[in-house]
């Protein structure tokens, strides 16, 4: 039961935290987005690092995302020549293509 209400009591604390955003230069921005990509760490556990606070999360894996909407996806699938309702293979081929660029431009 002890496990139980601590729980909860995180879940409070975490309720309870204040959220700070700022508006800072891009060169600001990218310059620390990219230290957060070089250390595995979100833009927001790096500040905390920067800051001399604990970061609690372990290290991500960086994922790239994007929102497409049923034109674009018939769109890319007409591109790759697979079936429009095969996202999975949509997907597959956008993340070959993301690969090849990245090795184009290194």
């Amino acid at each position: 039961m002890s496990d139980a209400k601590d729980k909860w009591l995180r879940q409070e604390q975490a309720v309870r935290a204040t959220q700070m955003a700022f508006d800072l230069s891009s060169e600001v921005q990218k310059s620390i987005k990219k230290q957060a990509i070089d250390q595995e760490l979100t833009p927001s556990d790096m500040i905390r690092k920067i800051l001399g606070l604990d970061v609690k999360s372990k290290k991500t894996r960086q994922r790239l995302s994007f929102n497409l909407n049923d034109d674009e996806i018939a769109q890319l699938a007409s591109r790759f020549e697979v079936a429009v309702d095969d996202k999975r293979a949509v997907k597959q081929q956008v993340a070959d293509l993301l690969i090849e660029h990245t090795k184009k431009t290194k």
